[in-house]
């Protein structure tokens, strides 16, 4: 397994690293770790010290180049394989690029979130990965101290293409001997939740792609579907939450503010989201 660890040196990249060992220890991979100096368009306008992350800077370059040394020694004294890579320019494109030249099984992310409107305006650069890279993503807004995982939860918005990505995340829990499988829909008695009924017997058909038993199905009443997500989490005690990133529509995203992203930058707990091409 071949794993991503983009990282800004800061305590939340700290984190995700740390969190990156021990599923590397866990499932026999290899890290990688990548940086890259996100200059804006405008940068000549900016004060001194912000055009000092110029890429091609030769002194920021090395300094930048004995930062991943470290963290690799770190790595490497854990049993973990690890390399690093650092490019100048836009984050997205240059991480776009690497993950096309490399087959990433999974990226690692550290993230603090955003509040009010500024999520929707600026983004953060693990939602444009989680918006961008057909990868799965997990994103950690705090360390992980081991990978039990009593409770995970799959939160699913009952279309076709969920039960493809359920199956995926059910290969990729296998190794961690899981308690407890959720499996939930948020009843928002809105104009795009099915009646009861019809929605148990589409959350019953994900009990069936398990060979387990201990698969729970939830149809969980809230008023949002980020608020259903948050509540359900604490009253559960969720260890890992996991929802499908399947690339929809445009208008669709627009039109239901793309829950993914929410549940990105507003839950506590790890968020895995799973991607997926779906067969021709």
């Amino acid at each position: 397994m071949k794993i991503l660890v983009p990282t800004d040196f800061s305590v939340f990249a700290d984190a995700a690293l740390d969190a990156a060992i021990l599923f590397a220890q866990k499932l026999n991979g290899e890290l990688h770790l990548y940086h890259s100096a996100n200059i804006p368009d405008d940068w000549e306008d900016l004060k001194a010290d912000i055009r000092y992350q110029d890429a091609e800077n030769k002194e920021v370059a090395i300094k930048v180049r004995n930062k991943f040394e470290k963290l690799k020694q770190k790595v490497e004294a854990e049993g973990v394989k690890c390399a690093y890579h650092y490019t100048g320019g836009k984050f997205i494109e240059n991480i776009t690029e690497i993950t096309d030249k490399i087959d990433f099984d999974l990226i690692i992310m550290g993230s603090h979130g955003a509040s009010g409107n500024q999520e929707w305006i600026i983004g953060s650069n693990t939602q444009k990965v989680v918006r961008l890279l057909h990868k799965n993503v997990l994103v950690l807004k705090d360390s992980l101290r081991n990978l039990s995982f009593t409770d995970v939860l799959f939160v699913t918005g009952l279309e076709p293409e969920d039960k493809q990505a359920f199956w995926k995340f059910l290969k990729f829990m296998e190794p961690f001997n899981v308690k407890n499988i959720h499996v939930m829909t948020v009843n928002t008695n809105g104009f795009f939740t099915p009646p009861s009924e019809k929605a148990e017997k589409r959350l019953s058909e994900f009990k069936k792609i398990s060979k387990e038993g201990n698969v729970q199905t939830h149809f969980y009443p809230d008023y949002t579907i980020d608020a259903g997500v948050r509540h359900f989490t604490e009253e559960f005690g969720i260890d890992l939450v996991a929802i499908s990133n399947y690339v929809r529509h445009p208008f669709k995203r627009i039109f239901i503010g793309s829950n993914v992203e929410m549940l990105v930058n507003r839950l506590n707990a790890p968020v895995l989201t799973i991607d997926w091409v779906k067969q021709k």
